[in-house]
């Protein structure tokens, strides 16, 4: 009964020792994968803090570029209204030139009927004015 007790002992402890040997294992590679596990977060953590950095400097950008954006944008709205102001300024010009030129020629067309008129008055008259109360300016 000794040798049975002492078997079924050694079955038990034998039983006892592949089941601690496989729990080891089996624990072994729980902390191998719960590692990787660790491992691969703490690469997805520095790669988040990397995109968040960058995220970062590129929203900077942006509003930087936005700002000069919006400089250009007033920019361009002064010069759309000093464009307006020049425009306006060479349409009165414009107006201005071709009144003065109208006035100009009918100055000219004055002037060549009062002198048509000034050469056929003495003309027609030349007993009743005295040579020597011409004016010298006649003509001019």
């Amino acid at each position: 009964m000794k040798d049975v007790f002492l078997i079924i002992s050694l079955i038990v402890v034998l039983g006892l020792s592949v089941m601690v040997v496989r729990y080891a294992q089996k624990a072994d590679k729980f902390s191998k994968s719960l590692e990787e596990e660790r491992y691969s977060r703490m690469v997805a953590e520095e790669t988040l803090q990397k995109n968040d950095a960058k995220l970062t400097t590129y929203q900077e950008q942006l509003k930087d570029t936005q700002d000069k954006i919006s400089k250009i944008t007033d920019v361009l709205e002064q010069e759309k209204g000093l464009n307006s102001d020049l425009k306006k300024q060479y349409d009165e010009l414009t107006e201005s030139k071709a009144k003065l030129e109208m006035k100009l020629a009918a100055a000219i067309q004055e002037k060549a009927v009062a002198v048509a008129a000034l050469q056929a008055q003495p003309a027609a008259q030349p007993a009743a004015v005295p040579a020597t109360s011409q004016p010298a300016t006649v003509g001019h």
